[in-house]
């Protein structure tokens, strides 16, 4: 009977992929969430299948971008892996990769699967997976109408992961991280960023952890990397930095990105920052499963940014870039990142309050918006259902009204803020704006590139 069970739920989802991809729709949600309910036990007998190691990747920024390196990364060394790419991170996404990478009765076998989750996600998944590591990128404030205070989210997953075998990867310049290991007596393996030329010795930006999470004063800071990132020390307790295994120095962005991590030199294509995090993640995470050194640094450079994440189109012969912006850390750290391209821009902003992105949109104003008057811009627009209120947060960061444009269909958003004047477009946007506009991107990228004959790259 539970046999009948696994595979009636693998044909019924193998035929809703099918289905959704004959209707033209992502599909990374339905054929999970129903073959769940055929059996509720599918991804517990799928994840079986994985023959070395299981790594879940969560945090609040940086998760999906981590995760699809470190998925680049092992199948360079030559691994087979099931992945949920398109970053559907709840049960029901994740049960859908599974099935998308099985065959029909279920038992395809794999060496690894890299796992992005939700951080409210991470104790339910671990009752269905036995991941060896769990990788966790950062702590910020994120759609506090959906998930509450962050001092609830972090405890939640440390209760999570206590009295298991499971092997935490933090994030060492984190302060909101810095008790995992005495709370959760867990091996913890740290990375962190040695000092760099973009610090700043003191921050304007809306900071979590302000207050030490062993005794409760108030933290200090010698650096700050961005946000609450830094090295940071408590008077009272001494509480400061875990001393990191994987360690990066040497940070140039011009835009894009140079560094070293260890002994490894990395070059990408990505900028800012907070990519930077993102890519000592994944290192970190491939040096402790025994991935050589050139094997990190070919995946690395050759890694091709997807769905929203730095993805780049041309569009009027001008590259124009799709980054997905959810909250104040992460607007901050784009803005950053743009700064540091020295072209004319144009510059397109999407804000939904759908459910997905957060009702409440009152992060906005949390953001260090005013360092968009240091962008080199040409021209703002405006766009999606709230393009009003981030209109009126843009003009109160010092733009001129003259600069800024409302348009609130996407479409129409998009196309006005690609025909400026700017030698670039930066295109940003809220969660359930971003894929509508990377449609409305993809259309207008291979419109152009049919009409001149040429063929441009694009990532699925």
């Amino acid at each position: 009977m539970r046999g009948l069970r696994k595979i009636t739920a693998m044909l019924t989802g193998k035929i809703l992929l099918l289905l959704m991809k004959v209707l033209g729709r992502q599909g990374t949600v339905l054929p999970g969430k129903i073959a769940r309910r055929i059996d509720p036990d599918i991804l517990k007998k799928l994840a079986k299948n994985i023959t070395e190691e299981i790594i879940v990747v969560t945090g609040t920024n940086g998760k999906t971008t981590t995760s699809n390196m470190i998925a680049q990364i092992l199948t360079e060394e030559g691994y087979s892996i099931i992945h949920n790419r398109a970053g559907a991170n709840m049960l029901t996404g994740i049960t859908t990769a599974f099935i998308a990478g099985s065959d029909f009765t279920g038992r395809r076998r794999y060496h690894y699967a890299v796992l992005e989750t939700d951080e409210a996600n991470v104790p339910l998944l671990l009752r269905e997976v036995k991941p060896r590591l769990l990788l966790i990128t950062n702590f910020f404030r994120d759609q506090l109408d959906r998930y509450g205070e962050l001092d609830y989210t972090v405890k939640m997953i440390k209760d999570a992961v206590r009295e298991s075998s499971i092997e935490l990867v933090l994030n060492a310049d984190d302060p909101l991280m810095a008790d995992f290991e005495r709370y959760t007596g867990l091996c913890v393996w740290y990375y962190g960023f040695d000092d760099t030329d973009y610090d700043t010795l003191v921050s304007s930006e809306s900071r979590e952890g302000r207050y030490c999470v062993f005794c409760g004063n108030e933290i200090s800071y010698r650096r700050y990397h961005y946000a609450q990132l830094g090295s940071f020390y408590c008077n009272k307790c001494g509480n400061h930095n875990p001393e990191p295994n994987f360690l990066a120095r040497d940070l140039v962005m011009n835009p894009h990105l140079r560094f070293k991590i260890n002994n490894i030199e990395i070059e990408s294509y990505y900028q800012g920052f907070y990519n930077a995090y993102n890519i000592l993640a994944a290192v970190s995470a491939a040096k402790l499963l025994g991935v050589e050194n050139e094997t990190i640094r070919k995946a690395i450079k050759s890694y091709i940014p997807r769905a929203g994440r730095m993805e780049v189109f041309n569009i009027n012969g001008k590259e124009t870039i799709l980054i997905l912006v959810k909250n104040p850390a992460g607007l901050n750290q784009t803005l950053t990142a743009m700064k540091h391209d020295k072209r004319r821009k144009n510059i397109f902003l999407a804000l939904n309050d759908n459910a997905a992105d957060g009702r409440d949109v009152s992060w906005i104003w949390d953001a260090d918006v005013e360092i968009i008057n240091e962008t080199n811009y040409e021209r703002i627009v405006c766009s999606g259902k709230r393009s009003g209120d981030i209109a009126v947060r843009i003009k109160y960061s010092g733009v001129s009204e003259n600069t800024i444009l409302i348009k609130t269909p996407l479409k129409e958003g998009i196309e006005a803020a690609c025909s400026g004047e700017g030698e670039t477009t930066y295109i940003l946007s809220t969660y359930t704006a971003l894929f509508p506009c990377r449609k409305i991107l993809r259309r207008m990228h291979h419109k152009k590139a049919s009409k001149e004959g040429e063929v441009f790259r694009l990532t699925e």
